[in-house]
């Protein structure tokens, strides 16, 4: 039998793809990932039933009585005439003998998968398929035998928090997003010297002048932000850039709340309250949650003027 046939190829071609996926995700390239996904999920499912029995991947047609017996390794046949099972039909032999269960999700990401070679799929549903992915492939890994980490190996921890129920689906969006920069960063460097990349994280930001906390200009409803250098960002490690908004004001103090957080370097993002407290709930550097200001008539004019205009 062919050696592109066997479980190990198989299993090759399925991580190759997977790894492509979750890039695919993070750029992010929603239609690319669907397909990437599903072809991934294709050629494990294939390599579980390879790893079985190598006829289990027989397509059912005409020359079915010659694929069974080309797969059993007694009948020589040209490559070319060679069919073996889709993504579908590979699945439903594996719920047959209970190595998958039904999942609506992981056949809506097959969908997917074969609509992204035609047509182009919903982006925002593509998105959301990284869960149906990672516990089909997990599900599948445990009957290979084969460890989680040598099947996604940096994208391991991202894979984990996706499918980790016991954490809302905000802070495993963050945490994914966070491996997902922090790879395309470490990316950019690859065959490069070591300098190269320190350079670009000890380079000032744009923006440099606003390392200090002062009111600077308006979101887009209006109200006055404070931007300041945040600290380390989480996923390159570079000086990331925190937005406050006004949560409270005295006649003498406005205290702000952190709203937001960028890094130009590796273009991380997260915004708003339930964001940024799964960011403060993540294994990244502390970051400045609230900052209080003294104010009175010495305030530039603008801020007063916008201030008061709040109040209105």
């Amino acid at each position: 039998m062919n050696d592109s046939l066997s479980s190990e190829s198989f299993f090759h071609g399925a991580k190759k793809a997977a790894h492509k996926a979750m890039d695919d995700h993070g750029r992010p390239e929603h239609d690319e990932f669907a397909l990437h996904a599903g072809v991934a999920v294709e050629k494990l499912a294939k390599a579980v039933l390879v790893s079985k029995n190598p006829v289990y991947i027989a397509e059912i047609r005409n020359n079915s009585a010659d694929m069974v017996l080309y797969l059993g390794g007694h009948l020589q046949v040209d490559e070319e005439k060679v069919r073996t099972v889709g993504a579908m039909e590979a699945i439903k032999r594996l719920r047959k003998i209970n190595v998958l269960q039904p999942d609506p999700q992981l056949d809506l990401l097959i969908e997917m998968r074969n609509g992204a070679a035609h047509t182009a799929p919903d982006s925002t549903l593509a998105e959301g398929m990284i869960s149906p992915l990672a516990r089909t492939v997990a599900a599948l890994l445990g009957d290979l035998g084969e460890p989680l980490d040598a099947f996604w190996e940096r994208w391991t921890d991202a894979v984990k928090a996706a499918v980790n129920e016991q954490e809302d689906q905000v802070f495993r969006d963050v945490q994914l997003r966070i491996t997902q920069a922090r790879h395309a960063f470490e990316d950019r460097f690859v065959g490069l010297p070591a300098e190269v990349k320190e350079g670009a994280l000890r380079a000032p930001q744009p923006r440099n002048e606003e390392w200090f906390v002062r009111p600077t200009e308006y979101l887009k409803d209006g109200i006055v932000v404070l931007k300041t250098s945040g600290g380390e960002c989480p996923a390159c490690g570079g000086q990331g850039l925190l937005t406050f908004e006004p949560a409270s004001r005295t006649a003498t103090n406005t205290h702000y709340s952190a709203n937001g957080f960028g890094c130009y370097l590796c273009n991380f993002e997260a915004s708003g309250p339930d964001e940024m407290a799964a960011l403060r709930k993540a294994n990244t550097p502390p970051m400045m949650t609230t900052v209080s200001v003294s104010h009175g008539p010495t305030l530039p004019p603008e801020v007063l003027k916008a201030l008061d205009e709040e109040d209105a």
